[in-house]
């Protein structure tokens, strides 16, 4: 079973957060690049993977040289995949993949001499001294490689041979007779040959002497892969400053503290804006997530979602706690925009992603999250469609978390979490002349003229005041949801026509 879509990937974010985490050997980033999903079955698998990733986290804080020295290591590690698959099928290695074996012999030696990093890591690198030895048959130790003598007396005798003639014509003065000249060059092309003939057989035999090292080669490229994606999860908890994740039973609810989206986060501090991190608890059933517009809702979902599928990636979440059981399936609804291109209404996809959802959440312990289901659907029949969604998804196994506007009924296996929004006490000190900046001047009473609302000169700013207005942190609450009522008192801070705005009170009364 798919756990995640690539599409449900791209919307939130996760190949650009993954971009933060900086493995340096090929093998790494090839380890990287398969985004592998832990399931259920294989919480042992993960949580021995989170077991090595705490611990390395231990050793970049106490011992930052080693984790140093390692990642200098990796990053001098080539690609020999090609190369390894040669050597198995029996083809001739080139002088030059000879000499990035002899490459990788030298770095495996250097990390497994790195014993405490290893152990741990849970990682095992070890030396191959046979074919170290095979590939410096005259123990130079030194880091290039050469076809060198000691590999074939008949080699080194043609060496020799060849370069006594090639002096010989060196020395040679006069004008010898054109004959004489051709016969040395023929008898130094000949020497060539038979030179170049023995360099294929020395190749030929270090390549049959390779092959019985073969496994021994995979073994630890495979370990410096796992070496590598480690120690970069590692710091990169470190950075999140996020806590070793804890694997829970079917059925537990998950809970996440002080969670955010390291993307948007960057984002908003680019902007000067502070992210809110959110706390909350997912049980099985339904949670409903209610809030303002501008409330922060849809970033909320994001993140959430994004944590626990990370957890599952083997990643610690950014979150200074995660715990949550591990689901057979996790599926993201947000933006339809895009099936309208494969010719389905916006609706029409939604319908049958649900469909779908439905089906599989009836067989598996899945995580489906939707953001704002059915708004582009009247009312009246999306309030219906959502309060029944609520209710069959609080009966099974898995979890249904759904941000929405529209009222949800209370009910057993049906919690209630609402973004907090707009502080009352807070209104106090919004100035609706100008939400923007004081030091910004007001449009021109011309350009203000009749009723309208007096506005900045930077919707941004007006937008920036509200925001920072807001109370972004999540609530549980008993029974029914309330239905958010922002909206309006957002609009009449943004300047929205005063005629709108009484003709909106005159018929709401």
């Amino acid at each position: 079973m798919l756990m995640m879509s690539r599409q449900d990937e791209e919307r939130l974010g996760l190949p650009q957060v993954l971009e933060a985490c900086g493995c340096r050997s090929p093998q790494g980033r090839k380890l990287k690049a398969e985004r592998r999903y832990y399931a259920p079955s294989e919480r042992a698998l993960l949580e021995k993977e989170f077991d090595a990733i705490d611990r390395l986290v231990s050793v970049l804080r106490s011992d930052p040289r080693i984790i140093r020295r390692a990642f200098a290591a990796l990053g001098r590690f080539r690609d020999l995949k090609a190369t390894l698959s040669g050597l198995e099928n029996g083809r001739l290695l080139e002088v030059t993949e000879f000499f990035e074996i002899k490459q990788a012999l030298g770095l495996f030696r250097e990390l497994a001499e790195m014993t405490p990093l290893l152990e741990k890591a849970s990682v095992v690198v070890a030396p191959i001294p046979r074919a170290e030895a095979l590939l410096d048959p005259g123990g130079r130790q030194t880091s290039g490689f050469y076809l060198y003598d000691e590999y074939s007396p008949r080699l080194a005798e043609l060496r020799k041979e060849r370069a006594l003639l090639e002096k010989r014509l060196e020395k040679q003065t006069g004008s010898p007779e054109a004959s004489a000249r051709e016969e040395r060059l023929a008898e130094r092309a000949a020497l060539v040959a038979a030179e170049d003939a023995e360099e294929t057989a020395v190749r030929a035999r270090l390549t049959d002497q390779l092959q019985e090292h073969l496994e021994a080669l995979r073994e630890n490229f495979r370990a410096v892969g796992v070496l590598d994606f480690r120690l970069a999860r590692a710091v990169l908890a470190d950075e999140w400053q996020a806590g070793k994740p804890v694997l829970l039973d079917e059925g537990e609810p998950a809970r996440l503290t002080r969670l955010y989206h390291p993307v948007m986060e960057a984002y908003l501090k680019e902007r000067g804006t502070a992210f809110v991190r959110q706390s909350i608890t997912i049980r099985r059933g339904t949670t409903v997530i209610s809030g303002p517009n501008m409330g922060g809702k849809s970033v909320a979902l994001k993140s959430v979602t994004l944590a626990l599928a990370l957890l599952h990636l083997g990643y610690f979440p950014p979150a200074s706690y995660a715990a949550a059981p591990l689901y057979d399936f996790i599926s993201y609804h947000s933006d339809y925009l895009d099936e309208t291109r494969r010719g389905l209404s916006s609706f029409g996809a939604e319908v049958v992603r649900m469909r779908d959802d439905i089906a599989r959440s009836r067989q598996a312990h899945g995580l489906v999250v939707m953001d704002e289901p059915c708004r582009g659907t009247n009312p009246e029949e999306a309030t219906a469609l959502v309060g029944a969604l609520a209710r069959f998804y609080s009966a099974l196994r898995g979890s249904l978390v759904c941000a929405t506007h529209y009222r949800v009924p209370a009910g057993e296996g049906v919690a209630h979490v609402r973004i907090r929004g707009i502080r009352p006490e807070a209104l106090a000190t919004f100035d609706p002349s100008c939400a923007g900046d004081g030091n910004v001047s007001l449009l021109s009473a011309e350009q203000n003229s009749g009723d309208a609302a007096p506005a900045c000169t930077s919707d941004q700013l007006a937008i920036s005041r509200i925001e920072a207005l807001m109370d972004y942190r999540l609530e549980e609450v008993d029974g029914q949801s309330p239905v958010p009522a922002d909206a309006l008192r957002i609009a009449e801070m943004l300047g929205l026509d005063r005629e709108v705005l009484a003709l909106i009170e005159e018929g709401s009364t």
